[in-house]
């Protein structure tokens, strides 16, 4: 029989462990070889999740399963989570292989996927994969919850101005260059005495400043609204789980987590000025 191998890593860690590609194509010619099957072609994506469909080479095998001059009859996995973590995606895609004639088979998971006992083992693998997957989400974000408490960073760049700093497993942020320092006070500076988004962007491109840098009314006015600017973690604005905007009340503010870059008389100047600008242009 003839079969194609699919191999798949989320993370560097995955990649640095048992689950790396190499680990899992070792397994798995091995299998394909004491089984006597025939591998024909290998489908790889590096740091890809399964909670998604979206993967590059994983869409490419579903299309190549489904032309008619097709050579393979079976997809082998190391684990069937590395075909799906997602158990509608699981169930959908198994059912739209098995209409083309085509299997999929774990080296890790042996069952017998046309039966009875196959199909209840596989489904029952299917819902322990996603709960998984579920699971550990929200420890990811209990864990962000009580780093974002401490006031510690939890993720992605620091903003204009500052540096991610490590300090052990945490990072906090550091002041950043001079000139990046000035930079925001001026802007701020400039808003307090009445100065709009598109002045203040006119101002700054045509000095150039810093060297190179374009720009735009929404990066400055969405500066002027970071209250990291004030010495101030916040966390929580937007879901990480449904990505809409939380209300201020679920926002997790953890004040003088950091070296302030305005003081808060500018700040409140600042403020006060943007909504009376607001206020003017209804």
């Amino acid at each position: 029989m003839n079969v194609v191998i699919y191999l798949r890593v989320s993370s560097e860690q995955q990649a640095e462990r048992q689950l790396s590609i190499p680990a899992q194509q070792e397994a798995l010619l091995k299998y394909a070889a004491d089984h006597s099957w025939n591998v024909i072609q290998h489908y790889v994506d590096q740091a890809r999740s399964a909670k998604t469909d979206e993967r590059a080479d994983f869409q490419r095998m579903i299309v190549d399963a489904q032309k008619p001059e097709r050579q393979f009859q079976a997809i082998l996995v190391h684990k069937y989570d590395r075909f799906s973590r997602n158990r509608s995606d699981h169930v959908i895609y198994k059912a739209l292989l098995k209409k083309q004639g085509v299997f999929v088979f774990s080296a890790t998971e042996p069952l017998e996927p046309d039966t009875p006992h196959g199909m209840l083992l596989e489904g029952m693998l299917e819902v322990i994969s996603e709960f998984y997957n579920v699971n550990l989400t929200f420890e990811t974000l209990k864990g962000m919850r009580e780093n974002a408490s401490q006031g510690f960073h939890c993720g992605g760049r620091a903003p204009f101005g500052y540096r991610n700093v490590r300090t052990g497993s945490k990072v906090n942020y550091g002041l950043g260059p001079e000139e990046e320092v000035k930079i925001i006070r001026q802007i701020f500076s400039m808003a307090a005495d009445g100065y709009g988004g598109k002045k203040i962007v006119r101002f700054l491109n045509q000095q150039d400043i810093p060297i190179g840098r374009k720009w735009s009314p929404s990066t400055v006015l969405s500066i002027l609204s970071n209250e990291a600017y004030l010495g101030h973690r916040v966390w929580n604005k937007k879901s990480e789980v449904r990505g809409h905007k939380n209300p201020r009340e679920e926002w997790i503010i953890t004040e003088n987590s950091h070296p302030a870059l305005v003081e808060p008389n500018l700040w409140i100047a600042a403020q006060a000025s943007l909504m009376s600008r607001k206020q003017q242009a209804k």
